[in-house]
């Protein structure tokens, strides 16, 4: 089905959409939630074999099906180095998921009355004074949730007589100002009308994380500790403040100069992506995130299909923090070393990643959702990235549409 366009009203339950979107894309057996024995032997087998066909350190996978029941395997090493087996409660950096933590905690916000989500950016943070150049241009908070501000994507952008991308590159743990990044966007101008276009830009998070502190009084990190992570019980995942990642974690690898060569960047400056990309959790930590990001936990009914409010076209859509991609609800990621996905589809859960970010190479974790799906859901056509989808049209700039995108 390709061309439609549909319309998610508010007023629809995440029940009722989620009832749609099976109509959508069809109904059958491959539903049940009870896989045979074969299948979870196929997952495992296909995960060892993707990490050996595109040279991965390792990956592991979380799978929540219909009737509860929860498969879970890891392979290869988490300290390629040391020869240290990945195990499934290594720690990783889950990247631009982070954005759905980000979203949750700005709707928590909004649900005690802080703010609209058709308020001003600069009616929140009228002494910004690295946006002050776009009062007037009529950006709301709903288009930064939304990605339809209009602001470009700084990771991309020129900085100097180089590209941040390759700054961030070269020296990871340098600090970043949240300001520092922003005032990149703003001065390279806006790309489009706001609220008329998607264009998917890590900026619009760090001006959220911006407002998350302004208007609750705490730093971001405080913030979604004590009102996301501990609430839900989420006692592996944590937003660091440092480089270095503490305890059993997955070393992450880059291939810093597309030559086929991974670097190890497990170290990297939380000022990087700070609220746009930077939490660091457990694939069953984010099991239970996931879950609860679909049920709407935390929120008011009328606020949780305010975040599943979508336009979606040609299988793809995007409401406040939260993706729909052919049918599959959730939110992927990459930031150096580290490539997720975390989605749900037909009431199953799945949580992947792996500890690499290949330049020159497909990534890696779409690579092994899209032949889960194939073991799973054989019928349906999944596998389709964030950045696919947004940089294709739109992208200037030389930074490849497949790097860092979406952090």
């Amino acid at each position: 089905m390709n061309g439609y366009t549909i319309i998610i009203s508010k007023v629809i339950s995440k029940v009722m959409f989620l009832t749609l979107l099976l109509f959508l894309y069809g109904c059958n057996n491959s539903f049940d939630s009870s896989p045979s024995k074969t299948q979870l032997a196929s997952l495992r087998d296909m995960l060892d074999e993707v990490v050996t066909e595109f040279d991965a350190p390792g990956a592991s996978i979380a799978i929540k099906f219909g009737n509860g029941t929860i498969f879970n395997h890891s392979t290869g090493f988490a300290d390629r180095e040391n020869e240290i087996p990945l195990e499934i409660d290594h720690h990783f950096r889950i990247g631009s998921a982070t954005k759905t933590f980000t979203a949750k905690a700005a709707l928590l916000l909004y649900q005690d009355g802080l703010f609209q989500l058709d308020d001003s950016v600069e009616s929140l943070l009228p002494d910004l004074e690295e946006f002050s150049s776009l009062h007037g241009s009529g950006i709301t908070i709903r288009m930064l949730m939304n990605h339809k501000s209009g602001l470009e994507d700084y990771v991309k952008l020129p900085y100097g007589d180089s590209y941040l991308f390759y700054i961030f590159t070269d020296d990871p743990l340098k600090e970043w100002k949240p300001e520092d990044l922003l005032k990149v966007s703003v001065d390279y101008g806006l790309q489009s009308v706001p609220g008329e276009e998607f264009r998917y830009s890590n900026t619009n998070y760090i001006l959220l994380g911006l407002i998350i502190e302004k208007l609750s009084g705490k730093s971001y990190e405080t913030f979604v500790k004590e009102h996301l992570i501990y609430p839900l019980g989420l006692e592996h995942t944590f937003v660091p403040e440092s480089e270095e990642l503490s305890g059993d974690y997955a070393h992450g690898y880059f291939e810093k100069d597309s030559d086929g060569k991974l670097y190890d960047y497990s170290a990297q400056s939380p000022t990087l992506v700070w609220s746009a990309g930077n939490i660091v959790s457990t694939v069953t930590d984010q099991l239970i995130w996931l879950e609860s990001l679909i049920g709407g936990e935390l929120l008011s009914e009328e606020i949780g299909d305010e975040q599943f409010d979508f336009e979606v076209s040609d299988g793809f859509g995007y409401g406040l923090g939260v993706a729909s991609m052919n049918g599959a609800l959730g939110h992927n990621g990459s930031v150096f070393g580290y490539q997720t996905q975390m989605f749900e589809f037909g009431g199953t859960y799945f949580v992947i990643y792996t500890n690499c970010y290949y330049q020159t190479k497909d990534n890696v974790s779409q690579a092994i959702f899209d032949r889960t799906m194939e073991i799973l859901f054989p019928e349906r056509k999944i596998g389709t990235t964030i950045s696919s989808k947004v940089y294709s049209a739109h992208s200037s700039s030389p930074i490849s549409s497949t790097i860092f995108s979406p952090l």
